[in-house]
């Protein structure tokens, strides 16, 4: 059977095939656009986040005190935000940036939640996680709370009156180491439920000398 090369009387200098002319310099950077614009437009994204994040970082103001608002029920923003203002008031610039900033935030945890329903007890121990974190990683140094005796009955987490830790073993009083809010220089802020606030500082355990010295600054003008 003859091949189909014969069959269509095809020459052998048919089968040479032509060399393209070479590519202009526009066309040669339209041909690499037309291959990699994809990774340009990815790494240019890349840079742009970047670089919002260092400036974020680098403009962003540090806070000089945090504090934490520990709740039964789901803290009041305008309450939050009232706190904030009032202690801002209060504050001095620990950290040096020519800036009194607090930071407030508020925690939801009901302490009695294991006999609550089972939606309920995912959402406290959520909120568990985050006053863990806290202590752990010694963010707040103030802590607002209304439900001062589970609190530390359960964590163990506050310093008395007088700035010392507890020994172990002690069994404290709310009067041992909190002081309700009405007593102090945060004397009517109040969230919408009227509930009855206390202030106390956290453990000196884990806290260095500067911050250890910016809360009692802090205190003593509270108090």
């Amino acid at each position: 059977m003859a091949s189909y090369r014969y069959e269509r009387d095809i020459k052998p200098e048919d089968l040479i095939q032509e060399t393209p002319p070479p590519l202009t310099p526009a066309q040669q950077r339209a041909n690499w656009w037309h291959y990699h614009w994809y990774y340009v437009v990815l790494i240019a994204a890349a840079l742009l986040a970047v670089g919002y994040f260092v400036w974020n970082r680098v403009t962003e103001v540090q806070p000089d005190y945090t504090v934490a608002v520990v709740s039964r029920t789901d803290p009041d923003t305008a309450f939050l935000s009232h706190l904030e203002t009032r202690l801002e008031a209060l504050a001095g610039d620990v950290n040096g940036d020519g800036k009194v900033k607090v930071t407030v935030k508020g925690i939801w945890l009901a302490l009695d939640f294991e006999t609550q329903d089972a939606a309920l007890q995912r959402l406290m121990q959520s909120s568990e996680d985050k006053l863990n974190s806290d202590f752990y990683l010694c963010e707040s140094t103030l802590f607002i709370v209304d439900d001062p005796t589970a609190m530390e009955q359960r964590y163990g987490c506050f310093q008395t009156l007088d700035g010392t830790d507890p020994e172990e073993g002690d069994v404290l009083s709310v009067a041992d180491f909190a002081l309700p809010l009405q007593d102090t220089a945060l004397a009517n802020v109040q969230s919408e439920s009227s509930t009855l606030w206390y202030a106390a500082r956290r453990l000196n355990e884990g806290m260095d000398a500067d911050t250890a010295a910016a809360l009692n600054a802090l205190w003593e003008k509270l108090v």
